[in-house]
């Protein structure tokens, strides 16, 4: 008898097997939808570096679906001028540097559409900019939405991205200073120089912007200080070549850049309120740790002049 039981109880649970044999995770739990990645946030940053003559960022497009999809689905991405004065006028006040859209002829989009393969997740949308048409002090954006899309639903909520620019190379970043200036004519009287120092990308691949000492200013901000920032190119054989940017007095500068450590050793003599001075020292990229900024604060000690 309990041989018969346990042979019905196992032809009922083949049956059942046998009339839903699909997973749970191979089923379609909610609707499908196309959505621009990042727009939730709004907004995305994307470098340029300043040192291409033509440089390529990229936008996301995604499907929202719990299983794979079983075919390509093709999406068409439009452009949306007007999502940038939105943010302007929202988030910016009336004295702020206000962000603007790419000029017309210094970027393209090479695809008209983005393209999710079947079976994938993720498209890509690529964009080409030229990176020295862009002003440097100045604020861009591209706000893209979706337009149409072959299979699928258009995400109802959260349809647009803000794409923000930032130019770069690769001697920019967030660097300290840790040095000392000295009066030409009175050398006893120094002042030691320790500050975070955030390097611009300028003019071409090898030049970064400096400012000097406390007066660095914020991109974007009302309070633009052309008297107090120099230019510092890496030339083939890492040596340095400072030149003024705009107003700031100095005289002359040089040094060494050394790849391996990103570190600048460099000095510079500038006027400032009739008196000749004498900055040097060393401007380091930033560390990822403790142990790391030993190493380099020993560095610096032993090759400090």
């Amino acid at each position: 008898m309990k041989k018969i039981l346990l042979l019905s109880l196992s032809l009922i649970a083949l049956w059942f097997i046998s009339c839903d044999d699909e997973l749970p995770m191979d089923k379609l739990m909610y609707p499908e939808s196309v959505y621009l990645v990042g727009a939730k946030g709004r907004i995305i940053d994307r470098d340029l570096n300043i040192g291409f003559l033509r440089d390529t960022v990229h936008a996301s497009v995604a499907i929202s679906s719990s299983i794979k999809i079983d075919r390509d689905v093709t999406v068409e991405i439009e452009e949306d001028p007007s999502a940038i004065k939105n943010y302007n006028d929202k988030e910016l006040g009336t004295t702020d540097v206000l962000y603007q859209n790419l000029a017309s002829g210094i970027y393209s989009f090479p695809n008209p559409n983005v393209v999710v393969k079947k079976g994938e997740v993720y498209g890509t949308y690529p964009i080409y900019v030229e990176p020295s048409s862009l002003h440097i002090d100045s604020l861009y954006m591209i706000a893209l939405r979706l337009k149409s899309s072959s299979d699928f639903e258009l995400a109802k909520q959260d349809t647009v991205v803000l794409m923000r620019f930032n130019l770069m190379n690769d001697y920019s970043g967030l660097y300290y200073m840790d040095g000392v200036i000295k009066e030409e004519a009175n050398p006893n009287d120094s002042i030691i120089y320790k500050s975070p120092r955030t390097l611009q990308a300028v003019v071409d691949g090898n030049t970064v912007r400096m400012y000097h000492l406390k007066n660095e200013w914020t991109k974007g901000a009302t309070d633009y200080r052309p008297n107090y920032c120099f230019n510092i190119s890496v030339n083939p054989d890492n040596s340095l070549s400072l030149a003024t940017w705009q107003n700031f007095n100095i005289l002359e500068g040089g040094g060494t850049y050394y790849p391996e450590l990103k570190v600048y050793d460099l000095w510079y003599r500038f006027v400032e309120d009739g008196v000749t001075k004498k900055v040097s020292g060393f401007v380091y990229k930033e560390r990822k740790n403790d142990e790391e900024q030993r190493i380099i604060n020993d560095w610096m000690e032993e090759n400090r002049k």
